[in-house]
């Protein structure tokens, strides 16, 4: 585990343990959602980044189900060609006879009188419109709409017998289909957005580590099941960056490439943006300051366009969504920050030094503050679900907020319209009274909001207690959920 002291960080062995394989875990509330799909035929809509776990999620629940499926994952080509290969699959698993149907619109209307009671799951469909979408003649991406006007089609005339599942994972088009102006706009029962793991999750992948060591897995490497299925429990931190992220063939490595890094590589100014906001948060201001991109309305589309990607998010003051000079953006999945935070660039020195090298110099010095920072939204997190579980009724919102001088970690709206101030710590140390009174004081200075309740997270416990604080340790905010 990590052992933090306050001038130095230094990184002990994990103990070993015998590995346990890993099962399918979460995603009660989903499963349950396909589940009630299918008691009568109709269409759904799931989406979610690459690698978050959507086709293991389907499956799983059709396989639950004993439901007869046929699963076909749609290329980045012409509807004939997505045509041509569906085709192949059908006549693999239904014998169905090829009767030289050009559009899924023919298929599925063939399909409908034939079979009853089956599940077609057409996944990427975000590829086959993306095809069209990219391509510069303007007749070509009318193309695109005229595919949502087939499956609009489908779903509205050859869905008597069967059931429909709709999946992808280009946040944009998929976010896209459910939006007004879209010829698909109210035709699905069901709508899943598929997420990360939470650090509550992301636990049960991480067999035999303690809080203390989830934590600081899941604020490297996030809450992706693919990405977590990939970590080594019986490895230090340290061995797992190394091997994964660090080494040039490193598996997470080979992942960020193939399905992040090169699908921005035709956009260098995404990737100059991302390089500047890193593993913290930045201004509107800094990153035009400290990037190439020089034309403000350029930099609005490209912060745009990483939204949309579902890679950044723009964070308010939580007393103010309106105060556009004090809007920040981060980057949303904590592997993507590591990896601009660490990686990104640094081949030729990774390559000079080695991994081990490479960590102890560049890396090492910084972790703990990397860590830190993701602790806060672990903690917000932590808020998050409690509320959902019911565990919080007065609380309405969770935020941050900025003081001319100073930024407070969690700030939580009551339903009352008064605030409570959590601050977050993560040492390996008791907290002393001493901090306790000191954060305080500099509590008492905020002008701005009605604060009627102060709090302190700390992931080591209090050595001693003030009266009138809330607390809350790391055993705490690991609770069990209903």
């Amino acid at each position: 585990m990590y052992n933090f002291t306050e001038d130095k960080f230094t990184e002990l062995k994990f103990s070993k343990k015998k590995g346990v394989k890993r099962m399918f875990v979460g995603r009660e509330k989903e499963l349950n959602t396909i589940a009630s799909f299918l008691e009568k035929p109709g269409s759904l809509l799931v989406y979610g980044l690459r690698r978050v776990g959507k086709t293991t999620l389907i499956k799983k629940a059709l396989d639950e189900a004993k439901a007869n499926y046929v699963y076909f994952e749609c290329q980045k080509a012409t509807e004939q060609i997505n045509v041509s290969l569906f085709l192949d699959i059908l006549k693999e698993q239904l014998d169905f006879v090829d009767a030289n149907f050009t559009s899924f619109s023919s298929v599925f209307k063939e399909l409908n009188k034939r079979y009853k009671s089956y599940v077609f799951v057409i996944d990427e469909y975000s590829y086959l419109k993306q095809y069209y979408l990219e391509s510069k003649a303007p007749e070509t991406k009318q193309l695109a709409d005229k595919i949502d006007s087939e499956f609009q089609d489908i779903i509205d005339n050859h869905l008597d017998n069967n059931n429909l599942i709709l999946s992808g994972s280009i946040i944009n088009i998929m976010k896209s289909l459910v939006e007004h102006k879209s010829a698909l706009y109210g035709r699905f029962n069901d709508v899943i957005v598929l997420k990360e793991f939470s650090y509550l999750d992301s636990k049960k992948m991480l067999n035999g580590l303690t809080n203390s060591d989830v934590i600081a897995f899941y604020s490297v490497f996030g809450g992706s099941p693919y990405v977590l299925e990939k970590i080594n429990t019986n490895k230090s931190l340290k061995e797992n960056i190394c091997e994964l992220l660090l080494n040039e063939s490193g598996r997470l490595r080979t992942h960020l490439r193939n399905n992040v890094i090169n699908e921005l590589e035709n956009d260098p100014d995404l990737h100059d943006i991302l390089n500047v906001i890193k593993n913290g948060s930045k201004k509107y201001s800094e990153i035009e300051a400290q990037s190439k991109i020089q034309t403000s309305g350029l930099l609005d589309k490209r912060l745009k366009k990483l939204i949309d990607l579902n890679i950044i998010e723009a964070k308010y003051p939580i007393d103010n969504e309106n105060d556009k000079r004090k809007k920040y953006y981060q980057i949303k999945d904590n592997l993507l920050k590591f990896y601009y935070a660490y990686v990104f660039r640094q081949d030729n020195r990774i390559d000079l030094l080695g991994e081990d090298r490479y960590y102890d110099l560049y890396i090492e010095p910084s972790i703990k503050t990397f860590i830190s920072l993701r602790f806060e939204n672990i903690v917000k997190n932590y808020f998050s679900i409690a509320i959902r579980q019911g565990l919080y009724p007065d609380i309405i919102d969770i935020g941050s907020y900025f003081s001319s001088n100073s930024e407070f970690d969690c700030i939580i709206k009551k339903i009352d319209g008064t605030y409570a101030i959590y601050e977050v710590k993560y040492y390996t140390k008791k907290v002393s009274k001493d901090i306790i009174l000191k954060e305080i004081e500099q509590i008492k200075e905020i002008k701005g909001l009605n604060i009627t309740e102060v709090g302190f997270v700390s992931s080591s416990g209090f050595k001693e207690k003030v009266d009138g604080i809330k607390y809350l340790d790391i055993n705490d905010i690991f609770f069990e959920q209903k």
